[in-house]
């Protein structure tokens, strides 16, 4: 992997403290010694000028940025499942999830599974129909909790960790959980127009916290999610992989692709909404 220069500084500068805040902001980075100078190469020009406006604000003595490397050094490790706390709405769509992926092995007769589908499903003539949720606002979003299949809520709890943790951390509890309504709620009505049936998985809201984070990354350079890479380019491709009806082929169901896609763009209109409009420094 390429590298790009972030800093250029003399030998004599000491650059152990702003080390120490790179790596908790998840920048990669090394220090070398080149031609009497110290050089901090990083991964990318995304992260170079991260490194620049994150320097220059040590330097001017920002007592905010100061004050998180001093709380940030004394801090102690903490024990796995205290990291819960720090991201408490994710750890709570966490819980609901595996709630809703044991409600379907349980619920054999389907006597509360229907409560939160999208529809409320019922035969007629053999035919699968549903009633539009008039006056039943949760089932716009409650689809987005279940879940079929261990794969099915391996999958998407690990990438709601990863992708939601990073903005819940960076951006704030409020921030996560109005993207997490909004694209649950869109991609859920999405899908229910595509075809009546019974649907669920947190898959939709995934694909939406990728796309927020994509343009978020593009547009606001400075601020950048450590989002590894290559991840992108990974969900895209089996997004392709979905859509074109492999998964079927390889015995693993059906995918609600809708609900998928329109996530996607839906990330991707939030993302631009939040990168043009929120200028408060994080």
């Amino acid at each position: 992997m390429s590298e790009v220069v972030g800093l250029r500084l003399p030998l004599s500068t000491d650059l152990a403290r702003f080390s120490l805040l790179l790596w908790q902001d998840s920048i990669p980075h090394r220090i070398a010694e080149e031609r009497g100078m110290q050089v901090l190469w990083v991964g990318s020009d995304q992260h170079a000028a991260q490194v620049k406006t994150l320097y220059e604000r040590l330097q001017t003595g920002d007592p905010e940025l100061a004050g998180t490397i001093e709380r940030r050094r004394v801090q102690p490790k903490r024990a796995w499942y205290r990291r819960f706390f720090s991201v408490p709405v994710v750890a709570i769509l966490l819980f609901l999830s595996f709630l809703g992926a044991l409600l379907p092995a349980l619920d054999r007769d389907y006597q509360y599974l229907p409560y939160l589908s999208f529809y409320q499903l019922y035969v007629v003539d053999g035919t699968l129909r549903g009633d539009w949720p008039i006056g039943q606002l949760w089932r716009v979003i409650t689809p987005a909790f279940l879940h079929f299949g261990v794969l099915h809520i391996v999958f998407n709890s690990l990438w709601l960790w990863e992708l939601g943790g990073m903005i819940e951390r960076r951006q704030g509890a409020v921030r996560i959980l109005g993207l997490v309504l909004l694209i649950a709620a869109g991609s859920n009505i999405a899908q229910a127009i595509s075809s009546v049936s019974l649907f669920g998985g947190m898959s939709g809201v995934i694909y939406g916290l990728l796309g927020y984070i994509v343009i978020w990354n593009r547009l606001r350079p400075t601020q950048v999610f450590p989002l590894a890479k290559g991840v992108a380019t990974i969900m895209l491709v089996w997004l392709l992989i979905c859509v074109a009806g492999f998964t079927e082929l390889l015995g693993l169901g059906s995918i609600a692709n809708t609900a998928h896609v329109s996530g996607l763009l839906l990330g991707f209109v939030l993302g631009l909404a939040a990168a043009l409009l929120d200028r408060k420094p994080i």
